[in-house]
């Protein structure tokens, strides 16, 4: 394959990763990086087209701009990145007042017609780039992307290498003399053929990123209930089942809290449907303030939740349940005008010996039952807890305190 057909090929996979970044851009819109990404090759298909134009344009259009253009790209390339690694926007605005200051110094030397050191000044910011991006893919821990990260980090790392080794023969005058014919200097041919199948495999890096971070939306939405943002009931089991073969290994114990709002029927009749998903939803933001970060929280249906707290025993989930029970009782929940009050009984159990999943969550919805069946608006402890339930007091509505023992 000779140098033209491989430049052709490049430009035309150049336009279809361009197509295809812009369209994945379009079906999400929340994947930010990819449109990024889509502007750095459509700046980059702009580029190369230009530099295609050699020997046919002018030197100002198929070298100066074409330079200019490909530092553009890659700043856009890295901000795309970036964003799929920080999440953040890039304000770093030193970093670029730097860019900028030397693409004015590469016009001002092409202007002068110093060749011998221009083509190293553009490829100044462009090897700062690539270096940070190199660092920042490596350093990058997200179990999602690290597969990407780190051939990512690889293909950059030849990319500055081959990048480092045209700057020197730049400065040998060798750019200079290759300008009307690649093929009049084997070493700047090769290298440049090289950075051409490095560029090639970034832009595959760019479509892997935006597909894995689909697929991780697409996961996470069809694992989270829609109305309410918590965990729906398939992918509770899973995690539950994870974190319960974990506490087993290390010997802690997890505790699991039942949970459903009283006369809930009653709340959906006097303010509707939009009523009672309000109140719901209050409930879950205050049950979500309460709790520790790799606590969860699931919807198993209707107004039943089930909380999950690895490393709790019984004695301190009863507490979380009793102070999650009071608040609720004295919260006042804003709709249409009115002011819904609603509470909650719940039902706690402890993992045992032998225990499976269905067992314990069977014995909390056991205890929710009795809770329920008891007068409503209280917490019901497990009666297999083999120990027995030291007292402890929970601050209640009015000051007043309550000895909570096996029940509450």
């Amino acid at each position: 394959m000779d140098y033209t057909t491989s430049f052709v090929f490049f430009l035309v996979s150049l336009g279809l990763f361009t197509v295809a970044l812009f369209s994945l851009s379009v079906v999400d819109r929340t994947v930010v990086g990819a449109r990024w990404l889509a502007a750095s090759t459509l700046v980059d298909f702009a580029k190369t087209s230009l530099q295609g134009l050699n020997g046919y344009a002018p030197r100002f259009i198929s070298v100066f701009v074409a330079n200019e253009l490909n530092i553009a790209s890659f700043v856009l390339a890295f901000i795309g990145l970036r964003w799929f690694v920080a999440r953040t926007p890039f304000r770093n605005w030193v970093a670029m007042a730097l860019v900028v200051v030397d693409m004015v110094a590469y016009a001002e030397m092409f202007h002068r017609g110093i060749w011998l050191w221009s083509f190293s000044v553009a490829a100044l910011p462009v090897l700062a780039i690539t270096m940070a991006l190199t660092w920042m893919m490596v350093q990058q821990t997200d179990k999602r992307f690290m597969i990407a990260s780190r051939l990512t980090a690889a293909f950059l790392g030849i990319y500055t290498l081959l990048l480092a080794y045209r700057c020197v023969l730049s400065l040998h005058g060798l750019s200079e003399a290759s300008t009307s014919d690649p093929w009049m200097n084997p070493h700047w041919m090769y290298s440049m053929l090289g950075i051409m199948l490095m560029s090639y495999c970034m832009l595959l890096m760019y479509v892997l990123f935006t597909v894995v971070e689909m697929h991780s939306s697409i996961a996470h939405a069809a694992g989270v209930d829609a109305l309410t943002g918590t965990l729906n009931r398939r992918t509770m089991m899973k995690h539950a089942a994870r974190e319960m073969a974990r506490c087993q290994r290390r010997e802690r114990p997890i505790a699991i809290i039942a949970m459903d709002l009283d006369n809930f029927k009653r709340v959906n009749d006097t303010y509707g449907h939009g009523g009672g998903d309000v109140a719901l939803c209050a409930f879950v933001d205050l049950v979500k303030e309460q709790l520790r970060p790799e606590d969860m929280i699931a919807r198993m249906g209707g107004e039943e939740f089930v909380v999950i707290l690895p490393g709790m025993d019984a004695i301190d989930a009863t507490l979380v349940a009793e102070e999650l029970r009071c608040t609720l009782e004295r919260m006042r929940i804003h709709y249409d005008g009115r002011m819904i009050q609603t509470t909650t009984s719940a039902g706690v159990a402890e993992l045992q010996d032998g225990d499976s999943l269905a067992e314990i969550l069977k014995r909390a919805d056991a205890a929710l039952y009795r809770a329920k069946s008891e007068g409503r608006n209280r917490v019901v402890t497990d009666d297999s807890i083999p120990y027995p339930a030291k007292p402890v007091l929970v601050e209640r509505f009015g000051g007043q305190r309550q000895q909570s023992g096996k029940t509450a």
